[in-house]
């Protein structure tokens, strides 16, 4: 997956997002019908082979209607459009249909704190939710669904939230925050050359005077966590924003200095979507919008434990982890030349359920567990392995198309 790094992160919006129908009760129950007979004839089909990202939507969200917490994957590159368009409407009716009532974004957490703050305020703007999303998804296939996103947070219908630690090019709020709360949380004597130090790395103000060597990554360390720590000690400021926003700065700057002996990023994450849960309604029901790496439930062959799995093992309630991945196609993460996804392999799980051409397929639990190991894209690069292990649904797409970026989330162009 592609983190979130100071110096060359991304943050993303979009604009008009086409609407779908979904089908009527007798489509699906047809539908139904003929994937239990093909499934019955070729074990490997797919359990629902639909013709659009509507019909894709709507089965999902069927799925995973009664579960607690839902987490949506994409692949690393965060670049596939269509991908992106299915997410978006799955989002949509868990809010709407299923009564979801929170999102959170493997985005840094700080620019939705200044959201939040500016929604209570009465006074959000789009430009906010496009900075603290990122550059990722600032692409015309989500631009009216970001407008909705804002509509139902701005009407506190939804929570918004962000679960990475780190900072990306488009934290704006971070930028103009984290300098003067670092400076009020620490020692008198330091607080000078601490907002300095937080400051040159947010605007990653380096030179060969002052290069980030490990005599910099060390004094900005001792700063932040520092602060962190009295920040953690105070009655009034323990369990909010502010705290929290300090507390992940400390665990982004920890790995900077030792990414070895630091939490990884889901382990962040993870922090980061309890500090979410615990601060919403005991009944709160949320959806994470992640990469497909991120949102699995087993570590299985990953180097660190994922975020859902962590989820799924402090979570009261069912937990549903859904994959996404491709056959074939573009691919192009924010605003980047485009590129073709590497071709599957014989036997892949994507050839499998997208043969004779459909277009779309989505696998439940017992069609992946059908299939059995197979190689897949799921994770990144091509790894055989038994996806039911790893997640409780997979939506594959046959043919993924890059998405039309737009600069600053605005309707300009990149490229």
């Amino acid at each position: 997956d592609v983190g979130l790094g100071a110096r060359d992160t991304a943050s993303i919006r979009s604009a008009d997002m086409p609407t779908t129908s979904a089908p009527s009760p007798v489509t699906f129950r047809l539908i139904a019908l003929v994937a239990t007979l093909v499934s019955s004839v070729v074990p490997t089909a797919a359990a629902g082979r639909q013709d659009d990202s509507g019909a894709i939507a709507e089965r999902v969200a069927d799925a995973v209607c009664e579960a607690r917490v839902v987490l949506l994957g994409e692949l690393p590159s965060h670049g596939e459009a269509r991908a992106f368009q299915a997410k978006a409407e799955i989002v949509r009716r868990l809010v709407e249909r299923c009564g979801f009532g929170a999102l959170l974004f493997e985005a840094p957490m700080y620019d939705f704190v200044g959201l939040q703050e500016a929604i209570e305020r009465g006074a959000a703007e789009a430009g906010q939710l496009d900075r603290a999303i990122g550059r990722f998804w600032w692409t015309r296939e989500l631009g009216a669904w970001r407008g909705w996103l804002l509509r139902e947070a701005s009407a506190n219908r939804l929570v918004l939230g962000g679960l990475d630690d780190q900072v990306s090019v488009t934290s704006e709020f971070a930028r103009a925050a984290l300098p003067g709360l670092v400076a009020a949380w620490s020692a008198p004597r330091d607080r000078s050359a601490c907002e300095e130090a937080v400051a040159r790395h947010l605007y990653w103000r380096y030179d060969e005077a002052t290069p980030f060597d490990d005599r910099e990554k060390t004094g900005l360390q001792r700063c932040v966590r520092a602060a962190a720590t009295a920040a953690a000690r105070a009655e009034g400021l323990r369990g909010t924003p502010r705290q929290a926003m300090l507390e992940s700065f400390a665990g982004y700057v920890d790995r900077q200095r030792a990414p070895n002996a630091a939490p990884d990023r889901d382990e962040a994450m993870a922090r980061n979507a309890r500090w979410h849960l615990d601060r919403l309604p005991r009944d709160a029901r949320v959806i994470v919008w992640t990469a497909t790496v991120h949102a699995a439930r087993t570590r299985g062959g990953l180097r660190h434990e994922p975020l859902g799995a962590r989820v799924a093992a402090t979570m009261d309630g069912p937990v549903a982890a859904i994959g996404f991945t491709a056959y074939a196609g573009q691919s192009s993460m924010a605003g980047q030349p485009s590129r073709a996804l590497p071709p599957a392999p014989p036997g892949a799980l994507e050839a499998r359920s997208t043969a004779e051409d459909v277009p779309w397929a989505f696998l439940d639990a017992s069609a992946l567990h059908r299939i059995g190991p197979a190689p897949s894209r799921l994770l990144g690069s091509f790894t055989e392995a038994d996806w039911s292990t790893y997640f409780d649904g997979g939506v594959v797409i046959r043919e993924e198309v890059a998405p039309v970026f737009e600069r600053g989330g605005r309707g300009v162009r990149c490229g």
